[in-house]
């Protein structure tokens, strides 16, 4: 894949949306990525009797991305959201795998 154009170098809009386009896919992609690593948090929990569902860490990651979103001077809220939603269903995917009610 190229790489992006920067947001002022696009001149119409369909140029910038050709490469919201393009970020879009690059996204979903990291989403895929973060997926393989939740796939194998659940194999190393099951083999660690571990829970799916661990609070302290909840709040750990959703407090790293906060950070992350407010150096990137982007909405921190939105970004918490938006991880809470990733992580339920992180959460949901290994306690099914985990045989957790």
């Amino acid at each position: 894949m190229t790489e992006l154009t920067k947001p002022d170098d696009c001149n119409t809009m369909d140029e910038l949306r050709h490469q919201i386009d393009k970020l879009d896919i690059k996204i979903v992609g990291l989403l895929a990525h973060r997926s393989d690593f939740i796939d194998r948090a659940t194999e190393l929990k099951n083999l660690n009797g571990m829970p799916a569902r661990i609070p302290e860490r909840i709040e750990s990651v959703v407090s790293n991305a906060r950070n992350a979103a407010q150096e990137l001077e982007l909405d921190a809220d939105l970004v918490e959201k938006l991880w809470r939603i990733l992580i339920d269903w992180s959460i949901q995917r290994e306690a099914e795998i985990i045989r957790e009610e």
